[in-house]
């Protein structure tokens, strides 16, 4: 069963007056299949047209039945398209309603949906768990189809809308209502080229269903013109209810076979905690046996940033090996003495192009110099909280990139330290940095918490499985599995690839050899800390929904199955508000700043 965590109230058909439905004279395609020609449309496998107190649909039974449109030349030159209709759904799963070129499975096992470079591609439809998904020429930053986290039921009609502005933007409706922008997220504004012939138009419902209408409008229908329609047809489309947006919703947990080899109680948890351990060393190697003295040092002055002071330090992790940090810092800490002392989160960043650290605070993009991503600058939620973020550059990226070295680049780190791993190190400089954080006057010491995005999701994860002064962890976006990340962990020494753990590579070559630690044994080591987890529904990450379940049962051994959470959210991989907001929750409630439990617990 799947929960929804946040949601807008319904919007009820009384809620304002009715108004006249979109009109089919201003669309570029209408179809309502009440006229016996079809307007030119073939049907394909069995397809027919059906009769019910809807009027007239095309119905549709099987997978191979679908109806074409032929349509080519019609979206050049545009500045904004809506693509929608009304669809009633027999059963849940992958399928593709409306289309113009279907999304694609690339040699990655991902679903793929790129724009095409001249003629206008689009789908509407759902995934493979029933939830909204919709693309008009290309998505976002990604190239797989957008999946937002609104669920079709079956057996009823749905009146379903995508409109792709001049932005870029996204905007999706279901039953008169808006459910999901992509507006916060970072857009790309692609031209609308159709000057190729192209694909034929595509109605199709292979789990089984019916079609009563299908449109495409060569500009952005507005909340109200699709509002309108939904009431004026909703008895007709019956039974239809009012659509409402989800933003968050819990992600199914499905427990698979022999994931844990016997049934995990509290009593033999330390047993299977240890040989945990002893598999996570392997391939991550050993860290080092002494500290150097952390030396900290401010580089610069404090910058004003509202609520907060932007401070840059560095602190020593190793001999000879400085990690520069930004450190941010609510004024009212540094304003009232004695301080006050709160919380500290560290802030770690997903892959960049050699910003680093200056991407998580929001002086930056990916890359150096360019323009920040407000998504990705989740510290400064952070600090906005109220709480100390912290955040570093960890080592081949940002300032500690050496000259004539590229981004994530390995060769001098295996050089170095041959037995032992970058995540090692990663995790290494996330232990130094928390060293520092229990120095200063204003953090609670007994209070640390770490967050990260993508590759920093996943390093959270890693650091909080290890070190047991990280008290509470939220991961977004990371990877979900080893073996099926392939050779995303199997970079040789040296690679350039992120993802580095070169004693995990005769595993992934060979499956056949028994893997010393898999990633939901890896993240069961956090139980029974408190552990969020977000995701983007569309990403389709492998073993997403197993390692929920295997993680929750360890969480439900130890009596604390409240303590853990994985989410959905809709969108690309990334750090979106909702995502944002929920992590700020689920630090406050678990560091007993809110005494309500929260939309989360």
């Amino acid at each position: 069963m799947i929960r929804c965590f946040f949601s807008c109230a319904l919007i009820w058909l009384a809620a304002a007056p009715a108004v006249a439905e979109i009109s089919p004279d201003a669309a570029l395609v209408f179809l309502d299949f009440e006229d016996e020609s079809l307007d030119g449309v073939k049907l394909i496998g069995g397809a027919k047209r059906a009769a019910g107190k809807f009027g007239h649909a095309l119905e549709f039974r099987t997978q191979v039945q679908h109806a074409d449109l032929p349509f080519d030349r019609k979206l050049d030159g545009l500045s904004a398209i809506s693509i929608g209709g009304w669809f009633f759904t027999r059963r849940q799963g992958e399928q593709y309603f409306f289309s113009r070129g279907l999304p694609q499975i690339a040699e990655d096992a991902n679903r793929r949906f790129p724009a095409e470079k001249a003629w206008v591609n689009f789908v509407l439809g759902t995934d493979q768990r029933g939830f909204v998904l919709g693309t008009i020429n290309g998505n976002g930053t990604m190239p797989f189809p957008y999946v937002t986290v609104n669920e079709l039921a079956i057996d009823a009609w749905h009146q379903t809308v995508v409109v792709k502005d001049r932005r870029g933007t996204h905007h999706f409706y279901h039953n008169g209502a808006p459910v999901h922008s992509s507006g916060y997220a970072t857009e790309t504004a692609r031209r609308f080229i159709d000057t190729d012939s192209g694909d034929p138009i595509r109605l199709h419902m292979p789990h089984g269903g019916l079609v009563g209408e299908a449109w495409i409008f060569g500009r952005a229908l507005t909340a109200e013109e699709v509002r309108a329609d939904f009431e004026a047809k909703w008895k007709r489309y019956h039974p239809a209810h009012p659509g409402r947006a989800v933003v968050l919703r819990e992600m199914d947990a499905h427990p698979a076979a022999n994931l844990w080899k016997k049934p995990l109680t509290a009593d033999i948890w330390p047993a299977e905690r240890k040989r945990i351990e002893q598999g996570v060393f392997k391939i991550f190697g050993a860290f080092p046996k002494e500290k150097p003295s952390l030396d900290p040092q401010t580089h610069g002055k404090d910058e004003d940033c509202g609520s907060y002071v932007r401070r840059k330090i560095s602190i020593q992790v190793q001999p000879n090996d400085r990690m520069p940090c930004w450190l941010l810092i609510p004024k009212e800490l540094l304003t009232n003495k004695p301080a006050r002392r709160v919380p500290a989160i560290i802030c770690f960043y997903g892959t960049t192009s050699g910003a680093g650290k200056d991407v998580t605070v929001g002086l930056s993009g990916r890359a150096p110099g360019t323009t920040p991503v407000r998504n990705l600058a989740f510290a400064i939620d952070i600090a906005e909280a109220g709480f100390v973020a912290l955040a570093p550059d960890y080592l081949r990226d940002g300032d500690r990139i050496k000259p004539g070295r590229r981004p994530y680049d390995t060769t001098d780190f295996y050089e170095r330290f041959p037995d032992w791993s970058i995540h090692g190190k990663d995790v290494w400089d996330t232990m130094r940095a928390i060293d520092y954080l229990q120095t200063l006057d204003f953090v609670d010491a007994d209070k640390i918490g770490m967050t990260g995005h993508s590759y920093g999701g996943h390093s959270t994860i890693f650091a909080a499985a290890l070190e047991p002064r990280i008290k509470v962890a939220v991961a977004n976006g990371p990877v979900s599995d080893f073996l099926h990340h392939g050779m995303h962990w199997a970079v040789p020494k040296g690679g350039g690839a992120s993802q580095s753990l070169p004693a995990m590579r005769p595993y992934v070559l060979d499956h056949t050899l028994p893997i010393p630690v898999t990633f939901y044994e890896f993240t069961a080591l956090i139980a029974p800390k408190p552990l969020l987890v977000g995701q983007a529904a569309g990403e389709h990450r492998p073993m997403e929904e197993e390692n929920y379940a295997a993680v929750g049962e360890v969480y439900a051994a130890l009596g604390h199955a409240d303590r853990v959470r994985y989410l959905w959210y809709a969108g690309d991989h990334d750090y979106p508000p909702p995502m944002r907001k929920a992590a700020v929750a689920w630090f406050r409630h678990w560091f007993d700043e809110q005494k309500s439990p929260g939309p989360l617990r």
